[in-house]
C-alpha cells in the first residue's frame, strides 16, 4: 500500500479539529513516503495548496447539496487509483462512490452527524446523549439515521478518537470488533518548549475560544459568564452559523469593548494568538476528542472545559485544567474569576496540561491510523 486517499469535509484555510487533523495527517503520511491525495469541499483553490507535499482536490459549489453530488464522481475516480481510503467527511458521497467502484473505506467518526444536522437545522433541541435514547424517528431525522446506517455498514473499519465515541458508535449497533480507538494527537514544536507564561497582572485576563460557531459549542455560555466577571477580555477565533446571534448577544450584554470576534484565521496565526492568551474556554455540549484542547495543552495554555463527551479523557478537573457542567454560566464565571485571582493555580494547571498531553503524541496517531488503513488490504 503506497497510495492513500483522505476525504475531508473541511480543510485549511477553514479552521476546526477535522481540518487541522487531515492536513497534519497528510503531511506526516507524505513524510513517511506515501502518495497522498486529499479531496475536500472548498469555495475556491487555496494558494497554500501548491506548497503542500500532497495533492489537494477541492470540489466547489455554492450550494451544499450540489457539492455533495459533485463529490461522488470525483471520489469514485480517486478510489480506483488509491490503495486505501480514509473518509472524514462527505460520508453520503463516499457511500455512493464506494458502491460504484466496489471499494470499501475506513471511516473516521468524530461525532454524531445525524444529531449535528438535526440540532443545526433546528429539527431537534435535544442534547447528544438524549438524542441517542430516541427510538421512534420520523421525517428528516429518520432519513438522517437511515443514511448513517448505510455508510457505517459500507465501512470495513471505523476509527474513533475516544472511548466516549466508541460507546456512542457501539450504541448505534456497530460491532465493537469493527471499531478502532485511535486517539487524536498533537504535534509538539521542536523550537518552542512553551513553558507556562506569567501574565501581566495589570492587564485583563485574556480568554480565548477556538472553533466553529455552532449552537452546541457553548459560546453563549462564555459570553454570559464574562458579563459577570470584570477585568476579562475574550477573543473568539472562528466563524460559523451562530456568529450573528453571538455578535448581537455581546452587544446586548454591553461586551463589545471586551469581546473580539476575529473570524477564521490561518493556523500559524491562530497558534500565535493562542500563545498570548491566559486561558482557553471550550464549553461545548459534546466533543469527540477536542483537537483544540490538545493544542492548547501542548502550548501550556490552561483550559476550562465542559465535562461533556471526550473532554474528560483530556482534562482531569483540578489537575491539568478545570471542568464545569455544560451551560452552567455561574460556575464558569466563578472559575474564570478564580483564574483571574489565583495566578499560581493558573500556572500549575498550565504546567500539568503540558505534561499530561504528551501522551497524545501525533506520531502515535499516525501509527494507529496507518495500522487501521493497512487492514483494508
Amino acid at each position: 500500500m503506497n497510495r492513500i486517499l483522505l476525504v475531508a469535509s473541511i480543510f485549511p484555510p477553514e479552521i476546526g479539529g477535522p481540518a487541522t487533523f487531515i492536513d497534519q495527517l497528510a503531511h506526516e503520511l507524505s513524510r513517511e513516503g506515501y502518495v497522498v491525495t486529499v479531496v475536500c469541499s472548498s469555495t475556491g483553490r487555496d494558494i497554500s495548496d501548491f506548497s503542500r507535499p500532497f495533492r489537494v482536490i477541492r470540489v466547489f459549489s455554492r450550494l451544499w447539496a450540489i457539492q455533495i453530488y459533485k463529490m461522488i464522481p470525483v471520489l469514485a475516480w480517486q478510489m480506483l487509483w488509491h490503495d486505501a481510503v480514509l473518509v472524514n467527511g462527505f460520508e453520503y458521497s463516499a457511500y455512493w462512490a464506494s458502491l460504484i467502484t466496489r471499494r470499501r473505506y475506513t471511516l473516521k467518526i468524530v461525532g454524531d452527524s445525524a444529531w449535528e444536522e438535526a440540532r443545526g437545522s433546528g429539527i431537534s433541541a435535544l442534547s447528544i446523549d438524549d438524542f441517542q435514547k430516541m427510538r421512534n424517528f420520523t421525517g428528516r431525522v429518520k432519513r438522517l439515521h437511515d443514511w448513517r446506517k448505510k455508510y457505517l455498514e459500507r465501512a470495513n473499519r471505523i476509527i474513533v478518537p475516544s472511548e466516549y465515541l466508541k460507546r456512542l458508535v457501539t450504541g448505534w449497533g456497530v460491532l465493537q470488533t469493527k471499531i478502532r480507538v485511535v486517539y487524536n494527537g498533537v504535534l509538539f514544536s521542536s523550537e518552542l518548549i512553551d513553558q507556562p507564561r506569567y501574565r501581566d497582572l495589570e492587564k485583563p485576563l485574556q480568554v480565548v475560544f477556538v472553533g466553529r460557531l455552532t449552537n452546541w459549542k457553548g459560546v453563549e455560555t462564555l459570553l454570559l459568564a464574562v458579563s459577570q466577571v470584570n477585568d476579562l477580555e475574550v477573543h473568539i477565533l472562528g466563524d460559523g452559523p451562530e456568529y450573528p446571534l453571538l455578535f448581537n448577544l455581546a452587544e446586548q450584554l454591553h461586551l463589545s469593548s471586551r469581546v473580539k470576534f476575529l473570524g477564521s484565521l490561518d493556523h500559524t496565526i491562530l497558534l500565535n494568538i493562542m500563545r498570548k492568551m491566559d486561558v482557553l474556554v471550550l464549553g461545548s455540549s459534546y466533543e469527540g476528542l477536542s483537537h483544540t484542547l490538545l493544542e492548547a495543552c501542548s502550548i501550556s495554555l490552561p483550559c476550562v472545559a465542559s465535562n461533556s463527551g471526550g473532554n474528560q479523557e483530556i482534562i482531569s478537573d483540578g489537575e491539568n485544567g478545570l471542568l464545569f457542567n455544560y451551560g452552567d454560566v455561574n460556575v464558569l464565571a466563578a472559575l474564570l474569576q478564580l483564574l483571574h485571582n489565583d495566578e499560581e493555580l493558573r500556572l500549575k494547571l498550565a504546567r500539568k496540561a503540558r505534561q499530561h498531553v504528551e501522551k497524545f503524541d501525533f506520531n502515535k496517531t499516525i501509527e494507529g491510523t496507518i495500522q487501521v488503513l493497512l487492514e483494508q488490504k
